[in-house]
């Protein structure tokens, strides 16, 4: 009875490693992901303010200090 017990705990433990290994990966994938979001919105930032600065740039639209 005593093998049986033994087996049946040991697969318990098996169980219990591999479901906490996934949430560890679980939460790094949702890290990840926050990350990645947030480096695209600033790069999308940057871009949109180049391309404005540029378009200005070609109009004559230029905005600043102006003497006059």
């Amino acid at each position: 009875m005593m093998r049986k017990a033994q087996g049946a705990i040991e697969y318990l433990f098996m169980i219990a490693a591999a479901l906490v290994i996934i949430l560890i990966v679980v939460r790094q994938l949702q890290n990840r992901g926050k990350t990645a979001s947030s480096t695209a919105n600033t790069a999308e930032k940057q871009i949109n303010n180049t391309l404005s600065n540029m378009i200005n740039n070609a109009t004559g639209n230029t905005t600043g200090n102006t003497t006059g």
